[in-house]
């Protein structure tokens, strides 16, 4: 018998059943799971690709230090911070190494390949390989899929967690029948287990993922309200086990940290800038639209290829009109798509709200719609569509190896060890900038004999005062408000004009003062951190 290819490229697949094991199943799919193997193969070389090139900023160094931590410390610590201590645990034994961007990363690259599979999967069960393959290739070329899997922090983990439990929830949408019984079948069992441990893992993980908890839940509302009759008492049976077992795990785990911060003063939140018209069009084209930025302020850089990410967001709006004929199939991709960002806009009426990576683990969703939206072209325009999302995609990623994401506090440092002798004093302008300071500077043997200070009114100058140079370092750290660099320079005009001043990149810079000393001393400088 031939094999349809124009089928297999184009007709929804559900998941096989499994007659003879293992091989068989792979065989009865195989184009699937070539399919997957080489969007795998794809995500896995660019994510490994200069994982050590940008170095760790505030966040990352606050993952190295909390991982290395003993076991109740860390614990304590991660509750403390308003965070689970999943993650922290799970990095542990990467984080015993003097050179911790590339084994810190690592984790996030394994999980940031999984999530592409998963895109894949969720796109090629609702629409077929063409489907799959154009979901899969954005999800490997996106840059900040990729920024995130090279990023010492729980979000690739996170969204392979939510991503695994949409696809199950999806299979529960396409056989409510096989989903409501007492005894499931195997992959309807398997379909109950990735919705249900994804879930719990997620939440688990990270307290941002609530929203998929409900959006999930609104979901199977529209998958029992499509069930037939004799159906919805057992699936409403199911579910609610499912539901049980969801809260008995988390509800404690989410006292214990409530418990952890009753002192807590603050939310913990109020770094996040506030949101303007520009601050938006700039984290909505980092997050969706393949447009590359900067960490730490979501400036964008410009784009090699204008009008890509429009194409991206048309394709997706088709997909969501293909799905209208299976509206519970459109709730669970639909909804795991809108929940985190409707929940974060809402919120941000209150408390601002708006970063990337707290909407990350919505992108999956919205390049499955996409790759649906190309697959209900016609076939030959489809292919083309695949074309154009391989070659404009990987145009788009191009450039986000050389831009300057992340502050080079590396190479300040590296400069700072060269240069700064015994008799000399670096001072940062605040807590933040000190903390990303000395952690590198055991890293690059800054001299033990040079004090690294932050600025404190009335200690600092005593501090200063017999020193033979001052090295005054000012600098991004993080995502909060930062004093204009005019106001830095300012503070420190006292003390004449510096003997030398040395920039790093686009956000750092070092001053050195050889005379004098301030008749009054500066005032102090503004504050901004990033606190997770």
């Amino acid at each position: 018998m031939q094999f349809d290819y124009r089928r297999a490229w184009s007709a929804p697949r559900l998941p096989p059943a499994r007659k003879a094991g293992i091989a068989a199943a792979v065989m009865a799919n195989w184009p699937t799971v070539a399919l997957a193997a080489a969007l795998a193969a794809l995500a896995l070389s660019l994510r490994l690709h200069d994982l050590e090139g940008k170095p760790l900023w505030f966040d990352e160094i606050l993952t190295w230090d909390r991982a290395k931590l003993p076991l109740s410390e860390l614990v304590s610590n991660a509750l403390g911070h308003k965070h689970f201590p999943t993650y922290f645990l799970l990095l542990r034994p990467f984080a015993e190494t003097q050179t911790p961007e590339w084994t810190l990363r690592l984790p996030s690259v394994v999980f940031g390949t999984i999530c592409v599979v998963l895109v894949a999967k969720l796109a090629t069960d609702a629409r077929g390989l063409i489907a799959g393959l154009v979901a899969g290739l954005l999800a490997a070329l996106a840059p900040l899929e990729v920024q995130f899997s090279q990023e010492a922090r729980p979000y690739a983990l996170i969204s392979c967690l939510v991503l695994s439990a949409a696809c199950g929830l999806a299979r529960l949408a396409y056989n409510g029948g096989a989903a409501a019984a007492a005894t499931p079948m195997p992959s309807s069992r398997g379909a109950w287990t990735a919705y249900t441990l994804g879930t719990l893992a997620a939440l688990l993980v990270e307290n941002n993922t609530i929203p998929w908890l409900v959006a999930s839940n609104l979901a199977f509302v529209v998958i029992v309200r499509r069930a037939g009759l004799p159906e919805r008492r057992p699936l409403i049976r199911n579910w609610a086990w499912s539901q049980a077992l969801i809260l008995v795990c988390w509800l404690p785990a989410l006292g214990i940290m409530v418990w952890a911060n009753r002192d807590a003063a603050s939310s913990g939140l109020e770094w996040v800038p506030k949101i303007t018209w520009d601050s938006f069009q700039s984290i909505v084209g980092t997050v969706y639209l393949f447009r590359i930025s900067d960490l730490m302020t979501f400036k964008l850089f410009p784009t090699p290829l204008p009008g890509f990410g429009a194409a991206v967001a048309l394709l997706a709006l088709i997909g969501a009109w293909r799905l209208r004929p299976n509206p519970a199939l459109l709730a669970v991709i639909g909804l795991a798509f809108a929940a985190m960002p409707a929940t974060v806009l809402l919120g941000s009426a209150f408390q601002p709200l708006l970063v990337p990576r707290y909407i990350l683990w919505s992108t999956g969703p919205f390049f499955a719609l996409a790759g649906i939206g190309a697959a209900a072209l016609p076939m030959s325009l489809s292919a083309a569509t695949a074309v154009f999302i391989a070659i404009g995609g990987a145009i788009s990623l191009a450039p986000y190896y050389a831009a300057e994401t992340k502050p080079l506090w590396d190479r300040a440092t590296a400069y700072l060890a060269s240069n700064a002798r015994p008799g000399d004093v670096i001072v940062t302008d605040n807590r933040p900038v000190q903390f990303v300071l000395t952690s590198y500077a055991s890293r690059f043997h800054v001299n033990a004999e040079v004090p690294i200070l932050s600025w404190v009114p009335r200690v600092v100058p005593q501090q200063i005062a017999n020193a033979r140079r001052v090295w005054v370092v000012y600098g991004r750290v993080g995502q909060g408000i930062q004093e204009p660099e005019g106001e830095f320079r300012q503070n420190w005009s006292a003390l004449g004009a510096p003997a030398e001043q040395d920039r790093f990149g686009s956000s750092i810079l070092l001053l050195r003062f050889d005379i004098g000393l301030p008749t009054q001393p500066p005032p102090c400088c503004g504050a901004q951190a990033s606190p997770e």
